[in-house]
Protein backbone atom coordinates (compact mmCIF):
# COMPACT_ATOMS: atom_id res chain seq x y z
CA UNK A 1 0.00 0.00 0.00
CA UNK A 2 1.26 3.48 -0.91
CA UNK A 3 2.42 5.72 1.94
CA UNK A 4 -0.24 8.34 1.22
CA UNK A 5 -2.97 5.72 1.46
CA UNK A 6 -1.55 4.58 4.79
CA UNK A 7 -1.69 8.14 6.11
CA UNK A 8 -5.36 8.39 5.15
CA UNK A 9 -6.09 5.05 6.83
CA UNK A 10 -4.25 6.10 9.95
CA UNK A 11 -6.15 9.40 10.08
CA UNK A 12 -9.43 7.49 9.91
CA UNK A 13 -8.60 4.61 12.27
CA UNK A 14 -5.71 5.82 14.47
CA UNK A 15 -4.54 2.22 14.32
CA UNK A 16 -1.19 1.90 16.13
CA UNK A 17 -0.04 -0.83 13.75
CA UNK A 18 -0.52 1.51 10.79
CA UNK A 19 1.32 4.26 12.62
CA UNK A 20 4.23 1.94 13.35
CA UNK A 21 4.32 0.82 9.71
CA UNK A 22 4.58 4.46 8.60
CA UNK A 23 7.32 5.14 11.13
CA UNK A 24 9.28 2.16 9.82
CA UNK A 25 8.96 3.47 6.26
CA UNK A 26 10.44 6.86 7.21
CA UNK A 27 13.12 5.87 9.72
CA UNK A 28 15.69 6.41 6.99
CA UNK A 29 15.08 10.16 7.46
CA UNK A 30 16.26 9.97 11.06
CA UNK A 31 19.48 8.24 10.06
CA UNK A 32 20.19 10.88 7.42
CA UNK A 33 19.32 13.91 9.58
CA UNK A 34 21.35 12.93 12.64
CA UNK A 35 24.60 12.35 10.72
CA UNK A 36 25.59 16.03 10.74
CA UNK A 37 25.30 16.00 14.55
CA UNK A 38 27.49 12.97 15.20
CA UNK A 39 30.90 13.30 16.89
CA UNK A 40 29.67 16.24 18.95
CA UNK A 41 29.55 14.58 22.34
CA UNK A 42 26.29 12.65 21.94
CA UNK A 43 26.09 8.96 21.13
CA UNK A 44 24.50 7.79 17.87
CA UNK A 45 21.93 5.67 19.72
CA UNK A 46 20.81 8.65 21.83
CA UNK A 47 20.37 10.87 18.79
CA UNK A 48 18.59 8.10 16.89
CA UNK A 49 16.13 7.66 19.76
CA UNK A 50 15.41 11.39 19.90
CA UNK A 51 14.93 11.54 16.13
CA UNK A 52 12.77 8.41 16.05
CA UNK A 53 10.43 9.71 18.74
CA UNK A 54 10.15 13.03 16.90
CA UNK A 55 9.25 11.03 13.79
CA UNK A 56 6.47 9.28 15.71
CA UNK A 57 5.10 12.67 16.73
CA UNK A 58 5.21 13.90 13.13
CA UNK A 59 3.37 10.81 11.87
CA UNK A 60 0.70 11.23 14.53
CA UNK A 61 0.03 14.84 13.59
CA UNK A 62 0.43 14.71 9.82
CA UNK A 63 -2.73 15.50 7.86
CA UNK A 64 -2.54 14.12 4.29
CA UNK A 65 -5.45 16.32 3.22
CA UNK A 66 -3.41 19.51 3.58
CA UNK A 67 -1.39 18.68 0.50
CA UNK A 68 2.08 18.68 2.06
CA UNK A 69 4.73 16.07 1.46
CA UNK A 70 5.44 14.18 4.68
CA UNK A 71 9.27 14.51 4.53
CA UNK A 72 8.91 18.32 4.30
CA UNK A 73 6.50 18.24 7.23
CA UNK A 74 8.60 15.93 9.41
CA UNK A 75 12.10 17.31 8.81
CA UNK A 76 11.72 20.50 10.94
CA UNK A 77 10.22 18.45 13.78
CA UNK A 78 13.08 15.95 13.80
CA UNK A 79 15.77 18.62 13.48
CA UNK A 80 14.08 20.74 16.13
CA UNK A 81 14.08 17.89 18.64
CA UNK A 82 17.74 17.08 17.91
CA UNK A 83 18.76 20.73 18.40
CA UNK A 84 16.74 20.95 21.61
CA UNK A 85 18.46 17.79 22.82
CA UNK A 86 21.86 19.42 22.30
CA UNK A 87 20.75 22.66 23.95
CA UNK A 88 19.39 20.67 26.88
CA UNK A 89 22.80 19.04 27.33
CA UNK A 90 24.30 22.50 27.79
CA UNK A 91 22.06 23.32 30.77
CA UNK A 92 24.57 21.89 33.17
CA UNK A 93 26.88 24.82 32.55
CA UNK A 94 26.88 27.46 35.28
CA UNK A 95 24.77 30.47 34.36
CA UNK A 96 26.05 33.93 35.45
CA UNK A 97 23.89 35.63 38.07
CA UNK A 98 23.13 38.69 35.93
CA UNK A 99 21.77 36.46 33.15
CA UNK A 100 19.65 34.53 35.64
CA UNK A 101 18.11 37.78 36.86
CA UNK A 102 17.55 39.02 33.32
CA UNK A 103 15.98 35.73 32.25
CA UNK A 104 13.39 36.07 35.02
CA UNK A 105 12.24 39.36 33.48
CA UNK A 106 11.92 38.08 29.93
CA UNK A 107 8.47 36.49 30.05
CA UNK A 108 6.77 39.53 31.54
CA UNK A 109 8.56 41.87 29.14
CA UNK A 110 7.65 39.80 26.09
CA UNK A 111 4.00 39.57 27.16
CA UNK A 112 3.75 43.34 27.75
CA UNK A 113 5.37 44.13 24.42
CA UNK A 114 3.25 41.62 22.53
CA UNK A 115 0.08 43.12 24.01
CA UNK A 116 1.10 46.69 23.17
CA UNK A 117 2.55 45.95 19.72
CA UNK A 118 0.00 43.34 18.66
CA UNK A 119 2.76 41.02 17.48
CA UNK A 120 5.82 39.09 18.70
CA UNK A 121 8.49 41.66 19.73
CA UNK A 122 11.93 41.61 18.18
CA UNK A 123 15.10 41.05 20.17
CA UNK A 124 15.97 44.75 19.75
CA UNK A 125 12.58 45.85 21.12
CA UNK A 126 12.95 43.56 24.15
CA UNK A 127 16.46 44.89 24.78
CA UNK A 128 15.23 48.50 24.61
CA UNK A 129 12.33 47.72 26.94
CA UNK A 130 14.62 46.11 29.53
CA UNK A 131 17.38 48.69 28.96
CA UNK A 132 20.04 46.19 28.04
CA UNK A 133 21.82 44.94 24.90
CA UNK A 134 20.49 42.54 22.28
CA UNK A 135 23.42 40.23 23.00
CA UNK A 136 22.47 39.96 26.67
CA UNK A 137 18.84 39.28 25.73
CA UNK A 138 19.90 36.40 23.49
CA UNK A 139 22.23 35.05 26.19
CA UNK A 140 19.43 35.27 28.75
CA UNK A 141 17.07 33.41 26.41
CA UNK A 142 19.60 30.63 26.10
CA UNK A 143 20.43 30.54 29.80
CA UNK A 144 16.80 30.28 30.92
CA UNK A 145 16.65 26.84 29.34
CA UNK A 146 18.78 25.70 32.27
CA UNK A 147 15.68 25.86 34.46
CA UNK A 148 13.59 23.23 32.71
CA UNK A 149 13.84 19.48 32.26
CA UNK A 150 13.31 18.04 28.83
CA UNK A 151 11.11 14.97 28.65
CA UNK A 152 10.40 13.26 25.35
CA UNK A 153 7.52 11.26 26.80
CA UNK A 154 5.85 14.34 28.24
CA UNK A 155 6.37 16.05 24.90
CA UNK A 156 4.22 13.56 23.04
CA UNK A 157 1.55 13.46 25.71
CA UNK A 158 1.19 17.24 25.53
CA UNK A 159 1.41 17.52 21.76
CA UNK A 160 -1.67 19.01 20.10
CA UNK A 161 -3.55 17.91 17.02
CA UNK A 162 -3.34 21.26 15.26
CA UNK A 163 -0.38 20.51 12.99
CA UNK A 164 0.12 22.88 10.10
CA UNK A 165 2.72 23.78 7.51
CA UNK A 166 6.31 23.07 8.63
CA UNK A 167 7.16 26.57 9.82
CA UNK A 168 3.92 26.90 11.74
CA UNK A 169 3.87 23.50 13.30
CA UNK A 170 3.92 23.55 17.11
CA UNK A 171 7.21 21.79 17.70
CA UNK A 172 6.97 19.42 20.61
CA UNK A 173 8.96 20.90 23.47
CA UNK A 174 8.65 21.78 27.13
CA UNK A 175 11.07 24.69 27.06
CA UNK A 176 10.14 28.38 27.15
CA UNK A 177 7.57 28.93 24.39
CA UNK A 178 8.28 32.63 24.08
CA UNK A 179 11.80 31.91 22.86
CA UNK A 180 10.58 29.54 20.16
CA UNK A 181 7.91 31.99 19.01
CA UNK A 182 10.48 34.76 18.76
CA UNK A 183 12.94 32.56 16.89
CA UNK A 184 10.31 31.32 14.43
CA UNK A 185 8.89 34.84 14.01
CA UNK A 186 12.32 36.15 13.02
CA UNK A 187 12.79 33.28 10.55
CA UNK A 188 9.41 34.00 8.96
CA UNK A 189 10.06 37.73 8.75
CA UNK A 190 13.46 37.15 7.14
CA UNK A 191 12.12 34.73 4.53
CA UNK A 192 9.15 36.95 3.66
CA UNK A 193 11.52 39.72 2.58
CA UNK A 194 12.94 37.34 -0.05
CA UNK A 195 9.61 36.25 -1.56
CA UNK A 196 8.24 37.68 -4.78
CA UNK A 197 4.83 39.36 -4.75
CA UNK A 198 3.21 36.25 -6.24
CA UNK A 199 4.92 34.03 -3.65
CA UNK A 200 3.68 36.30 -0.86
CA UNK A 201 0.12 35.95 -2.14
CA UNK A 202 0.44 32.17 -2.33
CA UNK A 203 2.03 32.09 1.13
CA UNK A 204 -0.80 34.14 2.63
CA UNK A 205 -3.60 32.25 0.87
CA UNK A 206 -2.14 28.78 1.44
CA UNK A 207 -0.63 28.95 4.92
CA UNK A 208 -2.63 31.69 6.64
CA UNK A 209 -6.04 31.47 4.97
CA UNK A 210 -5.93 27.69 4.32
CA UNK A 211 -7.08 27.96 0.71
CA UNK A 212 -6.57 24.97 -1.57
CA UNK A 213 -4.07 25.01 -4.41
CA UNK A 214 -6.97 24.91 -6.86
CA UNK A 215 -8.63 27.97 -5.32
CA UNK A 216 -5.37 29.91 -5.40
CA UNK A 217 -4.70 28.90 -9.00
CA UNK A 218 -8.15 30.12 -10.02
CA UNK A 219 -7.63 33.45 -8.23
CA UNK A 220 -4.22 34.03 -9.84
CA UNK A 221 -5.20 32.69 -13.25
CA UNK A 222 -2.46 30.05 -13.30
CA UNK A 223 -2.36 26.26 -13.25
CA UNK A 224 -2.53 24.28 -10.02
CA UNK A 225 0.88 22.83 -10.89
CA UNK A 226 2.32 26.36 -10.88
CA UNK A 227 0.91 26.95 -7.41
CA UNK A 228 2.20 23.57 -6.23
CA UNK A 229 5.72 24.33 -7.44
CA UNK A 230 5.64 27.79 -5.87
CA UNK A 231 4.45 26.31 -2.58
CA UNK A 232 7.28 23.78 -2.59
CA UNK A 233 9.77 26.59 -3.26
CA UNK A 234 8.37 28.62 -0.36
CA UNK A 235 8.61 25.66 2.03
CA UNK A 236 12.16 24.96 0.90
CA UNK A 237 13.13 28.58 1.65
CA UNK A 238 11.64 28.37 5.13
CA UNK A 239 13.32 25.03 5.81
CA UNK A 240 16.71 26.29 4.58
CA UNK A 241 16.47 29.42 6.73
CA UNK A 242 15.36 27.45 9.80
CA UNK A 243 18.28 25.04 9.48
CA UNK A 244 20.90 27.80 9.29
Amino acid sequence: MMNQELFYRYKETRDIDIRNELVEKYLYMVDILIRKYLNKGVEYDDLYQVGAMALVSAVERFDPERGYEFPSFATPTILGEIKKHFRDKEWMMKVPRNLKELSFKLTGAMEQLQNSLGRIPTTKEIATFLRTSEEEILQAMESRKAYGTYSIHRTFENAGDDGDAPMFEKYTATEEKGYDRLEISEVISHVLTKLSEKEKVIFRRRFLENMTQGQIAEELGVSQMTVSRAEKGIKDKFLKEYQR
